[in-house]
């Protein structure tokens, strides 16, 4: 006896018009693999109008059935990020008003039984909540990870009885959770997590987390959806479940900012809460700058000052300021020892923005002696130490301008912007010629535009037709700007 979505669905295919009453299927060719995963690559890149045309493709592989593209169609799938799944739901959707007739034999197909799992997944977005009904019902036989982001999208389907399917589906294979189950369904069922209905799966999500079993959670911490990854370690702290090397582990290496500070935050209070503050040590050759912070503000806390010494050179400036405060009740001069890395032949592009930051105008002929650096973020860290100083010199920075670095000639830009009225206005317009470099185009334009008004204009009716997007774009709106104000 068929069960109640396919008897549903079979009353409403007695009512439907016959195959040869309907507009033919607007859909393209069958795709090659290649270039199946070239309109993929396209989806996730967020190219405008991808997800419509990979949506078109599948429809067409899924209708040819040929064995080896719907076996590739199915592998990029399993592969798929949300922002890929989230798109087809919407785009297939539209897609499937465009093949009429293949729309009627999958329906058929459905009640017959013989899907392939493309066939199931591609269904699963149709406009039809009956289909959507049957597939799901399908789907939540399927014993394969494919059919579980399909699922966690029909868990939040604004159809009632398609919704409440897919959820029993998941309160099946969400009692006794599997890492299988769950790396396959988090991912979408998290980027779900603000829609209408979305929130339901995203929680039995968390629930796993807090409450599963070990190795579940042990994927979910090393999944490769950064979502998956965040709402596994932040679930994990919040209920106790993540020990202090897990959390030195990922606050060290994990691609997703918020997990690794949120687990360096963490593994300072464990560690100082164990009286183990030695075990943050490694947190200082972090990639994250608030993570070596508090690496270091952790250690001269508890006595040792090495690393907030080694520190004042850091290239990033939060990191110098929190070593220098730290360092200021020990009785260190910051500006002094500045002074001392400076007097290498090459010192650390963050020496020379330190003593930017402390020094006076008389160490201004420490720093110019590095506008040579041989290292181009020393450079533009020279020049940045000089504006901060007060000695920004026009005769000595304007020859900066056609330093091969982009980085370099924006600091001399910046610096020269005060003093371009007395600025060699034939030499900028030299710079500004087409052909040359566009960091160099760009600092001319700046420069010219900060000149004087009349310079302004002229030079923004100069760049009206410029071969350069960029630079026309610019001088255009500059041009309306000034038109509106």
């Amino acid at each position: 006896m068929l069960d109640s979505p396919r008897l549903r669905l079979l009353r409403r295919l007695r009512t439907h018009r016959s195959p040869s009453s309907l507009h033919e299927d607007h859909l393209p060719e069958r795709p090659t693999a290649s270039r199946l995963r070239e309109v993929a690559a396209a989806v996730e890149s967020g190219e405008r109008g991808s997800a419509e045309e990979l949506a078109a493709h599948l429809l067409a592989v899924d209708r040819d059935g040929d064995p080896a593209v719907l076996a590739e169609a199915e592998r990029l799938l399993a592969r798929a990020s949300p922002r890929l799944w989230l798109a087809l739901d919407v785009a297939t959707r539209r897609a499937w008003w465009r093949a009429p007739r293949w729309s009627l034999a999958t329906a058929r197909r459905l009640l017959r039984g013989d899907p392939s799992p493309l066939g199931l997944v591609v269904a699963s977005f149709h406009p039809d909540g009956f289909v959507r009904d049957v597939v799901v019902a399908h789907l939540a036989e399927l014993d394969e990870p494919l059919a579980l982001p399909a699922l966690a999208l029909r868990a939040a389907d604004w159809v009632p009885r398609v919704r409440d399917r897919a959820r029993a589906a998941f309160d099946e294979r969400l009692d006794e959770p599997t890492a299988v189950v769950l790396l396959a369904t988090a991912p979408v069922a998290l980027a779900l997590w603000e829609r209408r209905q979305g929130r339901w799966l995203a929680d039995r999500v968390e629930a796993v987390l807090r409450e599963g079993p070990e190795e579940v959670l042990a994927a979910a911490l090393a999944a490769p959806d950064w979502r998956t990854r965040r709402t596994a370690h932040l679930t994990a702290l919040a209920v106790g479940r993540l020990d202090l090397t897990a959390m030195l582990r990922a606050a060290a290496h994990d691609g997703d900012l918020p997990t690794r500070l949120r687990c360096a935050e963490a593994a300072v209070r464990t560690a100082v809460a164990a009286g183990t503050v030695e075990r943050v040590r490694p947190l200082l050759g972090s990639g994250t700058a608030s993570v070596r912070a508090e690496a270091v503000h952790t250690l001269a806390r508890h006595g040792d000052v090495a690393p907030a010494v080694a520190a004042l050179a850091d290239r990033n400036p939060v990191v110098r300021e929190v070593a220098r405060a730290v360092l200021r009740p020990t009785g260190l001069d910051p500006a002094a020892h500045y002074r001392r890395l400076a007097a290498s032949p090459a010192p650390e592009p963050g020496a020379l923005a330190g003593l930017g930051e402390t020094g006076t105008a008389d160490d201004a002929g420490l720093v110019r002696a590095f506008l040579d650096h041989p290292r181009p973020r020393g450079r533009a860290e020279a020049v940045r130490a000089l504006r901060r100083l007060g000695a920004a010199d026009p005769d000595t920075l304007a020859p900066m301008l056609t330093d091969a670095s982009g980085a370099v000639v924006r600091q001399v830009t910046s610096a020269l912007r005060p003093h371009a009225s007395g600025l060699d206005r034939t030499r900028l317009r030299a710079l500004l010629a087409p052909g040359g470099p566009p960091h160099v185009r760009t600092a001319a334009y700046r420069l010219l535009h900060a000149r004087d008004t009349w310079t302004r204009l002229l030079t923004d009716l100069d760049l009206v037709a410029d071969p350069s997007p960029a630079i026309r774009r610019r001088a255009r709106t500059d041009l309306a700007n000034w038109l509106t104000y």
